[in-house]
This record gives structure tokens, C-alpha cells and sequence, in this order.
């Protein structure tokens, strides 16, 4: 039911925009001028707008008598110039870093620190393991060369060995 209903409320909506008629053309007078051109005279199917936009068209091209190609570009002796002056440029600052960028290079500076200074303690960790194995290496030297020769005292092995290691200076932190 409520089918029908609506079927028959759409139809009947829907008639009038169907049933309208199409306009017809209103005859032309008859005492128009005969000097009259095409881009004047409209038919029934063209608005005013069209009409109007038509006729500026045709004005247009009558008014543009020159069409730029490249036969006429090589033609022509036209001039150019450049902007060239003996003024030296004007030198801009260079930016300075805001907030960001200078806490991000304090970041960088402090770590390239501490690294340097890890670098430093894996440096005397490394001349003091040489320093131990020179003192090692001379006290076996001169234990060794006391059953053979009695000339080698221990404790100037050692204290050449402290003497050769002790010639480099620590870095400084």
C-alpha cells in the first residue's frame, strides 16, 4: 500500500516538469535592417551570453593583425638586456643558531669531550699494562741472568724499565 502511495505522489510530482513544452522561436520583424551580419542575428537555440561572446571573437581577431612565430622572431631585431651593474653584492650575516641549535652543539661538544677523555684512560690503561710487562719481562731477564751472570741486579732492571715508560707524559684531562 504504501508502495502505491508513493509511486502515484512521484508521478504526479513529476508530471509537470515532463509535461513542459518546449519554447518556441519568436518570428523575426520584418522591417529588420538588411546590414545585418551572422555574429548579429542569434537563433532560438543560442542565449545572449553566447551570442555576445561571438561577436567579441570576431572583433578580436580583426583587431590582432600580428602572430608571433619562429619566422618571425627571426625576423625580427629585437633588443636584450641584462641587468648587470659593478656594485658588489651585499654580503648577508650568517644566521645565528637559536636555542635549539646551540643546546645541540653543547651536546656535541660535551660528548666529543668524554670521549676524548675515554680515549685518554684506554691510553694509560694501555702504557701502564706496557710499562708492567717491561717491568716483568726485565725482572725475568734478571732472574734468569742471575744463575747465569751475578752483574744483573733486579732493582735496576726495574728502575730502567720505570725510566723508559715515565719519558712519555700522561695526557692532561
Amino acid at each position: 500500500m504504501k508502495r502505491a502511495l508513493a509511486l502515484s505522489l512521484a508521478a504526479v510530482l513529476g508530471l509537470p516538469l515532463v509535461a513542459e513544452e518546449p519554447k518556441k522561436a519568436e518570428p523575426q520583424p520584418a522591417a529588420a535592417p538588411a546590414t545585418t551580419t551572422d555574429a548579429t542575428t542569434t537563433t532560438a537555440n543560442e542565449s545572449p551570453l553566447v551570442a555576445a561572446a561571438k561577436r567579441s571573437k570576431k572583433r578580436r581577431a580583426a583587431a590582432t593583425g600580428k602572430v608571433i612565430t619562429n619566422e618571425t622572431l627571426k625576423e625580427s631585431k629585437g633588443h636584450v638586456s641584462t641587468a648587470h651593474t659593478d656594485r658588489p653584492l651585499l654580503k648577508v650575516p650568517e644566521p645565528t643558531p637559536g636555542p635549539e641549535q646551540q643546546l645541540a652543539m653543547e651536546k656535541a661538544k660535551v660528548a666529543a669531550a668524554a670521549k676524548a677523555q675515554e680515549e685518554a684512560r684506554a691510553e694509560q690503561k694501555r702504557k701502564a699494562a706496557a710499562r708492567e710487562q717491561a717491568v716483568e719481562s726485565a725482572a725475568a731477564r734478571a732472574e734468569d741472568g742471575l744463575y747465569e751472570i751475578d752483574d744483573v741486579d733486579p732493582a735496576a732492571a726495574e728502575g730502567a724499565a720505570a725510566e723508559t715508560s715515565q719519558t712519555e707524559k700522561p695526557p692532561v684531562e
